[in-house]
């Protein structure tokens, strides 16, 4: 049953305050194959830094100037935002009630979600002991986390579908079956 969440982030600062750019948010299975379910959530810049005090780094504001022009147009353009509150709410929404959240890294993407929802006094979607790392489990399993062909680095949901699928193959690979 597809009943995990794999969230990734592209933000402007790598402090769980940071300003949130795009949100990519997948719901899968990883015992199984393909992806159930997508949402991509897109906070309001302005909003973050003026209403909420959220952070923007220098460095990171000059590695994103470093980025392809593809990239740069996904997480910066004002396309599709929506209020920081009404983005947190979906986001809690498609999280509740899961098996366990997932993120490459367990100290940044999830990290940056529970400190946003805690900022808007919303209670976090998942137990704590449901927070999943996918880079544990790809060197444990000896898989690589590869680029999708045809698809822009740095887009949040395209690195979550990536990493559900790889977590998938991770899996396979060590014959964990339900």
């Amino acid at each position: 049953m597809a009943s995990d969440i794999m969230i990734d982030m592209e933000t402007l600062d790598t402090n769980p305050y940071c300003v949130i750019l795009t949100i990519g948010l997948v719901r899968f299975d990883p015992y199984g194959k393909g992806i159930a379910e997508t949402l991509e959530l897109r906070p309001t810049i302005e909003e973050q830094t003026n209403q909420y005090n959220r952070l923007i780094n220098e460095d990171t504001l000059r590695w994103w100037s470093e980025q392809s022009v593809e990239a740069q147009e996904e997480a910066l353009s004002d396309r599709d935002r929506i209020s920081f509150k009404d983005c947190m709410e979906k986001l809690y929404k498609f999280c509740w009630n899961k098996r366990a959240v997932w993120s490459n890294g367990a100290a940044f993407d999830v990290v940056v979600a529970e400190t946003a929802l805690t900022q808007l006094d919303m209670r976090i979607p998942w137990p704590f002991y449901t927070v999943r790392d996918t880079r544990t489990l790809y060197e444990i399993a000896g898989v690589k986390l590869q680029s999708r062909k045809n698809k822009t680095t740095h887009k949040a949901l395209d690195d979550a579908i990536r990493q559900a699928e790889v977590v998938q193959e991770a899996y396979k690979k060590l014959g964990l079956t339900k």
